[in-house]
Formats: structure tokens, C-alpha cells, sequence
């Protein structure tokens, strides 16, 4: 029996997987060495946390690759019988109608299963350590050095500012209340 797409996908990342272990994954838990030994260790863990993330991917991919083949195997099992024979207009409106709630149902069950939320809750905190991380690699390596304000800087510009704000507030309404008083 020939594989279906979704198997041969899952085995594929499966194999790709296991080898970026035992090679890549390997190199990356070695330590740095060397005046650059920081630099390194930050592309390194950069690296992994990349790599991390296309894992992430991979498997949500992996997952609605499934759902999919799940939905036309559902699909295929409705309109065997009605299919046969001479197809007219309506028998195509039938099987348009047939196919919209077969993909919804099989799609619904999956996006409120508990499994569609972890994956996505997977994904999401990938995606989140890797634009966190992007973003303080760039803070540190191309705004830092060309003297350019960071979002860490403007962070603390902004709960200045907006401390001064607060503090011209309370003491315009003390001015205010003393001049009433006289």
C-alpha cells in the first residue's frame, strides 16, 4: 500500500528531525571557546531557538495535513454511491453542498479539540521566544552600536514621561486648590 502525503511528510520530518539532533542539535550544546565565546553562544541559542520554531510549524503544518486527508476520506465516503452515473447540474450543486459540510464539521472538530490548542499554544510561545530574542539581537548588535534608541529605551522615556506628566498633574491641582483657599 503506497503512503499517503501526510505520512510521508511526518516521516520525513521525523528523520530531518532526529538527524539535526544528532548533528546540528550536537554542535549547538557544545560550549564556545575564545575572546567571541558570548557572540557565539548568542547565535548559537539564536540557532535553536529557530530551529525550535520551525519544529512548531512543522508539526501544526503536519496536523492540518491530517485534518485535510481526514476531511476528503469523509468526503469520499458520502459521495461514493451519488457520484456514479450521469452527473447533471444539481448532482454538482449536491456535491459542492456535500463538500462545504464535510470540510466544516471535520475542520470544527479539530479547531475546538484540545490538541488544536496546545499546538497552537506550542507555536505561539516558539514564535514568541523567537521575535523576542530577534529583537534583543538587534537591539544589542545594530541600534546599540549606531547610538540609536532601542525599544528598551523608549520604555523607559515613556514611564518617564509619563511619571512627569503625572507629577505635573497632582501639583497643578495643589497650585490650584492653594489659590482657591486665598
Amino acid at each position: 500500500m503506497e503512503k499517503s502525503g501526510f505520512e510521508s511528510t511526518r516521516e520525513f520530518f521525523d528523520i530531518w528531525l532526529k538527524n539535526y539532533e544528532a548533528t546540528y542539535g550536537r554542535l549547538m550544546d557544545m560550549p564556545a571557546l575564545g575572546p567571541a565565546r558570548e557572540k557565539s553562544e548568542k547565535l548559537m541559542k539564536e540557532f535553536s531557538i529557530g530551529v525550535n520554531l520551525y519544529a512548531a510549524g512543522m508539526d501544526s503544518n503536519i496536523n492540518f495535513q491530517s485534518v485535510f486527508m481526514e476531511a476528503m476520506r469523509r468526503m469520499r465516503e458520502k459521495m461514493a454511491a451519488e457520484m456514479e452515473g450521469e452527473t447533471d447540474p444539481e448532482n454538482y450543486k449536491e456535491f459542492y453542498k456535500i463538500w462545504v459540510e464535510t470540510y466544516s464539521e471535520t475542520f470544527k472538530e479539530f479547531l475546538s479539540s484540545g490538541h488544536f490548542a496546545s499546538d497552537m499554544g506550542k507555536f505561539m510561545s516558539c514564535f514568541m521566544e523567537f521575535q523576542k530574542y530577534n529583537r534583543e539581537m538587534l537591539e544589542e548588535n545594530y541600534l546599540k552600536p549606531m547610538n540609536l534608541p532601542t525599544k528598551t529605551d523608549i520604555d523607559e522615556i515613556n514611564k518617564e514621561l509619563y511619571s512627569l506628566k503625572k507629577t505635573v498633574k497632582e501639583l497643578t491641582s495643589k497650585i490650584k486648590e492653594l489659590s482657591e483657599e486665598k
